[in-house]
């Protein structure tokens, strides 16, 4: 659903803030959605520690890439309301990028102490 909120008409130009460089950003958009709904379908049909920890760094590794590229674009244009909302702005796209990161180590440790608490039998439930 969300997907075709963000391709539809009129999608992301309704948002006035958004400049033409947002059409860089949305494929990798789009593949970060799909993704995150696959890693959810595969989560609520198998409900196993180590496969979840993987589709958790799949998606933060997604979320990374489009943050990143959010970043190095930055296709935001705001009108001065006396805040300056382009540094809140990257503020958040870093804090954002930290916890992707923090998220994606944790998950390795999660996935490590996974394989090692279930030794040759990885597929130990929950």
């Amino acid at each position: 659903m969300l997907v075709f909120l963000v391709t539809g008409s009129p999608g992301w130009h309704a948002l006035g803030f958004l400049t033409e460089e947002t059409q860089q950003v949305i494929g990798l958009l789009v593949a970060a959605l799909i993704a995150g709904a696959v890693v959810n379908f595969i989560n609520l049909v198998l409900d196993i520690a180590w496969v979840k920890a993987m589709g958790d760094i799949v998606t933060s590794v997604f979320a990374l890439a489009v943050l990143t590229r959010l970043w190095r674009l930055f296709p935001f244009e705001f009108d001065s309301l006396g805040i300056d909302w382009g540094l809140v702005t990257r503020v958040l796209i870093v804090v954002a990028i930290a916890g992707c990161v923090l998220g994606v180590v944790v998950e390795i440790i999660v996935l490590l102490r996974t394989a090692v608490a279930s030794g040759p039998r990885l597929g130990n439930q929950r």
